[in-house]
């Protein structure tokens, strides 16, 4: 999204307050790598729209070589800056055109909160191209909502902060539908070109649209994805980094920080004083994983 590479976006913000992946989401998606997959090695991994390198440095303790990408040169800056002693090879460059990667070169390709925000067609067709007939790629994510259990009074108000079209909801583009969605049109584009082994893991069972959807779907008991205990302030900081704030506050400079206004409608709603009271909340989460097809034409 051209908004990260904005000068006004804040890397270091995004590096300091994104949530992290848990330790053992690389063992979920390597498990998965070598399951009934005979031939499947670990040799080289490449994280796709890295951003500041969040999950790129979970990968060098398990793969020979690691490369990640992104279109902004501003957030692999701060990438680079974070990754200093890890043997990470930076590229910039755009989802849909890895030109910088030969055929079937590549064992397992990473996806992480990034895969909303590109041409969905072109990306699949790339990633079909780079990766190896036995390699995986995961494409996985949070949709920044949840369920706040001690206070589901809240599920309500931080969605309609993030999509109702008075707030947020307007100025995201295309993108934030996919993520939203769970990336269903991603499953349904895997599915439609013959990729082997597609599965899809949300949690919880909240996503949007999800119980209409005909897409199949395993509801973990637990996350997978996602290792992201927050508190009010914790929230607060989060919410700063969303790129449509940048976006939002350009059209409305009059108006107070709309992160900063919607927790303490929350605290509000939820009869909380406390900026640092620990919350329990379950975030909405999603990993997609597939093969690709073992025809090439």
């Amino acid at each position: 999204m051209a908004t990260y590479s904005n000068p006004q976006y804040s890397a270091a913000n995004y590096q300091t307050n994104r949530p992290r992946y848990r330790e053992t989401l690389v063992d979920t998606i390597l498990a998965y790598h070598k399951r009934d997959n005979p031939g499947a090695e670990t040799n080289v991994a490449v994280d796709v729209a890295t951003g500041t390198g969040i999950f790129a440095r979970q990968l060098p303790a398990h793969f020979a070589k690691v490369m990640a990408t992104d279109i902004s040169g501003t957030m692999l800056e701060s990438a680079r800056a974070s990754s200093a002693s890890q043997a990470i090879e930076y590229v910039e460059s755009a989802a849909e055109d890895l030109s910088f990667l030969g055929d079937s070169s590549v064992d397992v390709m990473t996806v992480a909160t990034g895969a909303h925000w590109f041409d969905t067609e072109r990306f699949a067709a790339e990633a079909r191209r780079v990766l190896r007939p036995t390699g995986t790629l995961a494409i996985f994510g949070y949709t920044g909502f949840g369920h706040f259990v001690d206070y589901p009074q809240c599920d309500k108000i931080i969605k309609e902060f993030g999509l109702g079209d008075d707030r947020l909801g307007r100025f995201w583009d295309r993108g934030r539908e996919v993520l939203v969605n769970g990336y269903r049109e991603y499953h349904a584009i895997f599915t439609r070109d013959t990729w082997t082994h597609v599965t899809r893991n949300i949690y919880p069972n909240t996503i949007e649209g999800e119980s209409a959807a005909n897409v199949p779907a395993v509801v973990g008991s637990g996350p997978v994805v996602m290792d992201f205990q927050v508190t009010w302030r914790v929230l607060q900081d989060f919410l700063l980094t969303w790129s449509t704030l940048t976006l939002y506050h350009k059209e409305h400079p009059e108006r107070e920080n709309a992160a900063l206004a919607v927790v303490r409608e929350m605290m509000a709603a939820a009869g909380s004083a406390d900026m640092d009271e620990q919350l329990n909340v379950q975030w909405e989460e999603i990993l997609l994983m597939c093969r690709p097809p073992q025809s090439r034409n």
